[in-house]
């Protein structure tokens, strides 16, 4: 068995969404200066590094975090690889192999090379999904996507209603956004993915594991 971790490590100067301060670890108990134990105090962004959105991400009153349904961030999934440099769309699903049934999806582009050095700047010119590939999925059953950047939708998509999210959400399909997929071969896996239990969280960040057997 071979697990591998494919969560981001939260830094204070890790990328973060433009607008969005950086993780902030602060010292609050140090042994060197004569306290019992090391703490840190830690302030960040509830869609910090990799991360889980709710409903209530997108749709006022919906369920939070605390309310997102454990079968779905735990059991099988598929790592599908994309090559392309447009955005992943329904068309291009119809021919990408997935099996019936199938419940998790974690989309693999080119997204993941940039994850190799931890302090490259964002980049708005991401690869994520188009609206048509959202309902697609809605269609097929899909329970949790996931994307190997910030956003599983296109920079810029507030100005049209962020309708990838909106489509998803609505539908209780679990989003995972800001995995590193780089180190990943496309096939199946076993997920394990465990957000902070924040109550009516808007979101939070997550440990994701893929267990290869």
């Amino acid at each position: 068995m071979r697990v591998h971790d494919v969560s981001l490590t939260i830094r204070a100067d890790m990328p973060t969404w433009p607008g969005e301060a950086g993780p902030l670890i602060a010292p609050l108990k140090r042994m060197a200066r004569g306290d019992s134990s090391n703490v840190s105090l830690v302030t960040f962004g509830d869609h910090t590094g990799t991360h889980v959105d709710p409903p209530v991400h997108f749709i006022d009153g919906s369920p939070g975090i605390d309310r997102v349904p454990v079968d779905a961030l735990v059991g099988p999934c598929q790592v599908v690889a994309f090559t392309g440099d447009d955005h992943i769309s329904g068309t291009w699903l119809d021919g990408a192999g997935l099996a019936r049934g199938t419940e998790r999806v974690l989309f693999k582009t080119r997204n993941s090379e940039r994850w190799r050095d931890p302090a490259t700047p964002f980049d708005k010119d991401f690869i994520a999904l188009d609206e048509t590939a959202a309902h697609w999925l809605v269609r097929a059953g899909v329970r949790l996507v996931g994307i190997d950047y910030l956003s599983i939708e296109p920079f810029g998509s507030g100005k049209i209603g962020h309708p990838v999210h909106i489509a998803l959400l609505r539908a209780n399909v679990v989003i995972v956004e800001g995995l590193d997929l780089h180190d990943v071969e496309p096939g199946g896996y076993e997920l394990v993915c465990g957000p902070l239990k924040f109550q009516d969280g808007t979101g939070s960040p997550a440990r994701v594991f893929l267990i290869e057997r």
